[in-house]
């Protein structure tokens, strides 16, 4: 098991290990998650349960698409688009979520809170 920072914070990855506008699935404390690095003005990080809730499918593969100033990754699996920043599906909100996680970047590292 991972410890975490004096904020609750576990390390993810190193910043350059996410390629960029793509996913890097990683295992912090036996959850998979799937870590996304979004650059476009400045760069973005965000963190999700990598399994998609639809169907199972790794979301660390699916591509990150730009709908409507929302950025989303696409389920390499059925296409379900689910919103980085919240982790609803632009499909049916309701009935698909992901858990989404706070991310913060330290230097050149990712770092994930488990709540």
């Amino acid at each position: 098991m991972q410890e975490a920072d004096e904020e609750g914070f576990y390390f993810g990855a190193k910043l350059a290990d996410v390629p960029a506008n793509k996913g890097l699935r990683v295992r912090i404390n036996r959850k998979e998650i799937a870590l996304f690095k979004v650059k476009a003005d400045k760069t973005r990080v965000y963190a999700m349960s990598n399994k998609c809730s639809h169907q199972g499918t790794s979301l660390a593969g699916g591509d990150i698409e730009d709908l409507d100033g929302h950025m989303c990754v696409r389920c390499p699996g059925h296409g379900i688009q689910f919103n980085l920043r919240n982790g609803k599906s632009l499909q049916d909100p309701k009935l698909y979520k992901q858990k989404v996680y706070n991310v913060k970047k330290k230097e050149d590292e990712i770092w994930v809170k488990l709540d």
